[in-house]
């Protein structure tokens, strides 16, 4: 194009921009139905087409299902149908020329090729055939789509000069089958319009980059006046097609649970759909006939507002109700689930209507009876739903709309204008995050009673009735309970003493809502719009600082509980301790996680899943650059031949020491808490960091537990016979290699069963047939084969991973004494034999697992290789923080050069446990 001609074109825009008159056109499947996207097109083409600027405002209907619309046309709006199906046995297109009769029938029954079936099976190739004939003659300057599958195909076939806006009428979130066609071919519209603030936000985090200009626009209100309701009459309404996500029963059992506390009052639910029979036997169950009324489909519900005190809304999800905007330009109160995604962005809580946890039945009656049994603040709440329902005037949002047009066309006329914004990012925290580390030197279960004692500073500040749930075995951890009543002044509390900086709030994705994270005050200050059950106050995940070692069972669960009638507070989900408070419920004080805490007794009892028993830790460790003890190694290899002569069982890369032993025990330090003591089993040496004094540390001496002339010993199988004799060991204890590691916070519950039985870690390594070992360790695998097949009459066909090995003394002692013969030439052989067997980091748990001492354990194990060629991508890769357990094992052969293997090791440990352990100088 010349620069002349592109002028006159950009010319052309601005003035269409200063109010030129635009040709619309509304893309719908079925113009004559009854649902919700056909009623908001038509009051927006009834609303343009009034303006005084005198736009041309057209629907296109992809079917014709009834003589004209269900919804009044403004005289100047036309409609175009392409495929009549009123006879749906003989469907045809509409425009001549496109197919014959026959043609049409045949082409009704075949798939859509344009709409794969996956996406919506209504569509054909009848509707191709129509969509194809139309669509490229289009003479509009925007075209609007109203479902995904409509965007796809105008995308492609509507002529490259038409502005193409696309309206998102479900919330973008809660869409199965068509979210791909609306990911796939929004970014080829000019502009997406969601209807609330919350689906705009997540739609353009999945489109990123790729998204359009994308806008918020609710729904208009219909153009008709609405009478208002004096509020005096003693019906509850509820209203919408009777289908399973509109969930109608909860409004019923919601209802029967105030009924009897609400003589006079009616239950009235509005509406046809395949639930209704089920509603009605429902109806029966509650004994409320003659109190809940389904009198089926109105075409005057503007009257029935009117005729109402209160509204209720129960659905799973929505786009933008038009029920909560109908009924508050009656001026009448709603009740609503704050489900996905119009209601709290319609509704104020407390100012012009309740909101109400998503499926919280206990919270939407307790919302009915306050409305219904306070005409003070029904009026309250009333008038303020007026005014707030101002905003959704037609006329008003058509307003709106032509300026969005106008930018549109302007975009698609100028070939030098970005079609792209370029802000489709995925939205950041609420709040700014804190920088640095203000997390230095804090560990797992500090922080989880930190946020503890943020949060109950909190639940005091906002009054009475809050407690807390202790957590037991593998919870996630302790759960504060605070009444719904004070949710407010909780979160005002919190917001104004928010507690450590490291310490974040966030709202999980849940019912449908995805999650944010922010600072405790900008978070708190969001959550005043909202009426979730449940946040959680826990550190930053993942950020500068120590805060990616805290992400995980560090923080509390704060969960808000409805009141029922009875005075019951009910919970959001079951708990372990069922799923209500009974009014009047005895509390106590007790001290959890360090923080004094108002609990039940009950709660403090252990629980029958829970090990009450004490754990300790076993390490086996040698200092391999010790020339005392290595020059007795060489003379005493000298000494032998075989196995033990090969490098794979005694050469230097088995006894090499990177400092792995000071991290590890970090990790139990970090990630174990709850480990009595520590037991390290040495050849006479102690790490020079070792601080001997710690009460929780036991160094000791491979004297203290071999016989004399079984020493010295560079054996780890020989010294695994003697681990259950050392000095003051638990009866229960956790064998750990000084280079395996835990890898995120862990119970007694991930090793031991409540009556003591151990894990044994399958590995998915088999042992292979006899002869084919090919490591030393597999050789004393098929020596554990052919003992426990001598004994049991069974074949072991696999290892064990290389993680924490459970194990159980008396169980050791079992097989020391059922088996002397392989246990004691094991104990004897210097260096690792042919003749060994492994017993703690094998025999025993498959010796456990065939007497019932043992189970099958779960966990996620990483093994990392410090000779692969890989290596960096390996231990950045632990980094996620995302194993149980993992284990980092020198190799005799390396890819990388020694100090490379050492400067990349010895920087991931210590970005994955910064903290100093007490025990360490």
């Amino acid at each position: 194009m010349a620069l002349g001609g592109r002028l006159r074109t950009a010319a052309a825009a601005l003035r269409s921009r200063d109010g030129g008159r635009l040709r619309i056109g509304f893309v719908l499947y079925n113009a004559d139905g009854m649902g919700g996207t056909a009623r908001s097109a038509i009051t927006q083409a009834n609303a343009l087409a009034a303006l005084p600027a005198g736009h041309q405002v057209s629907l296109i209907s992809v079917t014709r299902s009834g003589e004209h619309p269900h919804y009044r046309l403004h005289d100047d709006v036309g409609v175009e149908y392409l495929v009549d199906v009123r006879d749906p046995n003989a469907p045809r297109a509409v425009q001549p020329g496109v197919v014959t009769p026959e043609v049409a029938e045949e082409l009704a029954r075949r798939e859509s090729v344009l709409v794969p079936r996956r996406w919506d099976a209504s569509f054909s190739a009848l509707t191709d055939a129509a969509l194809r004939a139309h669509l490229p003659g289009l003479e509009l300057d925007v075209v609007v789509t109203t479902t995904p599958e409509l965007l796809a195909v105008v995308s492609q076939l509507a002529p490259a000069d038409v502005a193409l806006v696309h309206q998102e009428h479900r919330a973008s979130s809660r869409r199965v089958n068509d979210l791909e066609a609306l990911l796939s071919f929004a970014p080829r519209a000019d502009v997406v319009a969601s209807l609330t603030g919350s689906m705009n936000d997540w739609l353009a985090a999945e489109l990123r980059g790729a998204a359009p200009e994308m806008v918020v626009m609710p729904n208009p209100l219909p153009t008709t006046t609405q009478p208002r309701s004096p509020l005096d009459a003693p019906v509850i309404v509820s209203a919408g097609r009777l289908v399973p996500e509109k969930q109608f029963e909860h409004v019923i059992d919601a209802f029967a649970q105030v009924s009897d506390q609400l003589p006079g009052w009616t239950l009235r639910i509005w509406g046809d759909g395949p639930r209704r029979a089920a509603l009605q036997g429902l109806v029966r169950k509650r004994g409320l006939e003659g109190r809940v009324e389904l009198p089926g489909a109105t075409e005057e519900m503007a009257a029935e507002w009117a005729r109402s005190s209160v509204v209720v809304l129960a659905s799973r999800s929505e786009g933008f109700p038009l029920v909560v905007q109908e009924a508050m330009s009656a001026g009448v109160p709603v009740v609503s689930y704050d489900c996905p995604s119009g209601p709290r962005e319609i509704i104020t809580h407390d100012r012009d209507g309740l909101l109400v946890p998503p499926g919280s039945k206990a919270g939407l009656a307790a919302a009915m009876l306050r409305l219904a049994s306070d005409a003070g603040l029904r009026a309250r709440l009333g008038a303020a739903a007026l005014e707030s329902s101002t905003a959704y005037e037609a006329e008003a949002l058509a307003a709106r709309w032509v300026e969005i047009y106008h930018r549109a066309v302007a975009r698609r006329r100028d070939p030098v204008a970005p079609r792209r914004v370029l802000h489709g990012r995925r939205p950041g925290p609420v709040g700014t995050p804190p920088e640095g580390a203000p997390a230095a030197g804090v560990v797992p279960a500090a922080a989880r009673s930190a946020a503890l004692r943020t949060a109950v500073d909190a639940a005091r500040a906002a009054g009475d009735g809050w407690f807390v749930i202790p957590a037991h075995a593998l919870d996630p951890g302790p759960v504060l309970v605070v009444p719904m009543a004070r949710r407010t002044a909780f979160l005002e509390a919190l917001a104004a003493e928010p507690g450590p900086d490291y310490l974040s709030l966030r709202d999980p994705a849940e019912r449908g809502w995805p999650e944010r994270r922010g600072t405790a005050p900008a978070m708190a200050e969001a959550l005043l719009r909202t009426r979730g059950a449940r946040i959680h106050l826990e550190p930053w995940p993942g950020r500068g600082g120590h805060h990616g070692l805290l992400a995980e069972g560090a923080g509390v669960t704060v969960e808000f509980w409805d009141a029922q009638p009875s005075g019951d507070l009910v919970a959001p989900d079951p708990t372990r301790y069922g799923d209500r408070l009974p009014a009047g419920a005895a509390l106590t004080v007790a001290e959890v996680e360090g923080v004094e805490v108002a609990t039940l007794p009950e709660m403090l009892l252990p629980t029958t899943d829970e090990c009450r028993f004490d754990i300790d830790v076993v390490y086996t460790w040698v200092d391999g650059d010790d020339p005392d003890w290595n020059e007795q190694r060489i003379r005493r290899q000298e000494q032998v031949t075989g196995v033990a002569a090969t490098r794979e069982a005694s050469g230097d890369a088995r006894y090499r020491s990177r400092d792995e032993l000071r991290y590890s025990m970090r990790s139990v330090h970090l990630f174990a808490p709850w480990v009595r003591r520590i037991h390290l089993v040495t050849a006479g040496q102690v790490p020079d960091w070792l601080d001997t004094s710690d009460p929780r540390i036991s160094v000791v001496d491979h004297r203290d537990v071999f016989p004399t002339d079984a020493l010295p010993t560079f054996s780890s199988h020989a010294i695994e016979t003697r681990l259950h004799h050392v000095p003051g060991l638990a009866e229960r204890f956790v064998y750990l290699n000084d280079d395996v590691f835990l890898g995120r916070p862990r119970r007694p519950e991930h090793f031991f069963s409540p009556a003591g039985a151990f894990a044994a870690f399958v590995a998915e390594r088999p042992v292979g047939l006899p002869g084919s070992a090919d490591r030393p360790y597999l050789a004393a695998a098929e020596n554990n084969r052919a003992v426990l097949r001598e004994a049991f009459g069974v074949y072991l066909t696999h290892t064990m991973v290389h993680s924490p090995h459970p194990q159980v003394r008396s169980v050791l002692s079992e097989i020391e004494q059922r088996f002397p013969a392989e246990v004691e030439r094991t104990t004897r052989a210097p260096f690792r034999s042919a003749t060994d067997i492994s017993l703690l980091s094998s025999f025993a748990q498959h010796y456990g697992l065939l007497t019932g001492k043992a189970y099958p354990g779960q966990a996620h194990h990483a093994y990392v290789d410090l000779g692969h060629q890989q290596l960096e991508k390996q231990l950045t890769g632990l980094l996620r923080r995302d194993r149980d357990f993992f284990c980092v094992a020198d190799h005799h052969d390396s890819a990388l050069g020694e100090e490379q293997v050492q400067a990349l090791l010895t920087g991931v440990l210590e970005q994955y446990f910064p903290v100093a352990a007490p025990w360490e100088k």
